[in-house]
């Protein structure tokens, strides 16, 4: 019997129309709510719904209230951003390659288990070759 009652009910709102109404909406809230103002205001005789509404309308209005002070706080924060951003100077990495021809400025070193191998900026008589810009752009390319 209740089954059928349940399906009743949901033809019933089939034909009616995709949506609730909002009355519809307002009670199921106020019945699946763990809230205690909304349930009271509807459930209770005139005189609690009237105490129920002020009460829930004073403490919704308080917890505004408090939402604001904390948004001005945090607005009226002052916030100090200092940033530094620099790349200065430095000697390029020492790069390895096994079982190439050799190119100018590598060492040619040769290793049993790799063959012979040239390394890039390594073991030069003069300064090792510095690398003044950041960047995939600036690297060594081969």
């Amino acid at each position: 019997m209740h089954l059928r009652k349940y399906l009743l009910k949901g033809l019933h709102r089939l034909q009616k129309g995709p949506g609730y109404t909002y009355k519809e909406l307002l009670v199921w809230y106020c019945n699946n709510t763990n809230t205690h103002g909304p349930k009271r205001i509807i459930c209770e005789g005139p005189k609690k719904k009237a105490m129920w509404f002020l009460i829930t309308l004073l403490f919704a209005s308080l917890v505004c209230w408090q939402w604001s002070e904390f948004i001005k706080t945090y607005l009226n924060w002052e916030v100090t951003v200092s940033l530094s951003l620099g790349f200065k100077t430095m000697d390029f990495p020492a790069v390895t390659i096994c079982n190439a021809s050799p190119f100018q400025n590598f060492t040619s070193i040769f290793y049993p288990n790799y063959g012979n191998c040239y390394i890039f900026n390594w073991g030069m008589t003069e300064k090792a070759l510095p690398s003044a810009n950041p960047g995939a752009e600036f690297g060594l390319k081969l």
